[in-house]
């Protein structure tokens, strides 16, 4: 009797364990897979920034998603200079960007904590709003909820905010 009920017993942890492991395995390949687009967009839009905006370089990928979807590329150039390299989803259109002609992520994210006072700045991306550059900032407000603000590239001045959602 007590044989049999150990016998059960380990039955049951070695079920348990194998649910577990399928339990693991099964997010990992949900994740991996959920994750491959963008992936496959980051090495798309990388090798497109090397061979039309020449970097030899790269510092930083955004993924911009507004009325178009954006993905931008910062780096060095073969002359040294620093460029943002924005490839368009859609149709592939290729704009470049001396990065000393406009605010940096980092000065889009200090205008948006000294002005909105933001919990948590969640992204920043780079994109094209109405056919100019803006710096869109993520932030979760005081109250928890999700923000978006975009900033003008050339000056950093407010374009568009969305609270609240």
């Amino acid at each position: 009797m007590r044989r049999a009920d150990q016998h059960r017993n380990q039955l049951i942890r070695t079920i348990a364990w194998a649910l577990l492991v399928l339990v693991v395995v099964g997010a990992g390949i949900i994740y991996w897979q959920a994750a491959a687009p963008l992936t496959d967009a980051k090495k798309s839009a990388v090798a497109m920034a090397e061979k039309y905006g020449k970097l030899k370089s790269t510092s930083a990928f955004y993924w911009y998603n507004r009325q178009q979807t954006y993905y931008t590329v910062a780096g060095k150039n073969q002359a040294n200079q620093s460029v943002y390299v924005m490839v368009a989803q859609k149709g592939g259109h290729i704009n470049i960007y001396q990065q000393s002609s406009g605010i940096t992520s980092q000065q889009a994210q200090q205008t948006v904590k000294s002005s909105q006072h933001p919990r948590k700045i969640v992204k920043t991306a780079f994109g094209k709003w109405k056919k100019q550059a803006v710096w869109e900032v993520t932030y979760v407000n005081k109250n928890g909820r999700m923000c978006y603000t975009l900033l003008s590239f050339k000056n950093g001045s407010l374009v568009k905010t969305i609270q609240n959602i």
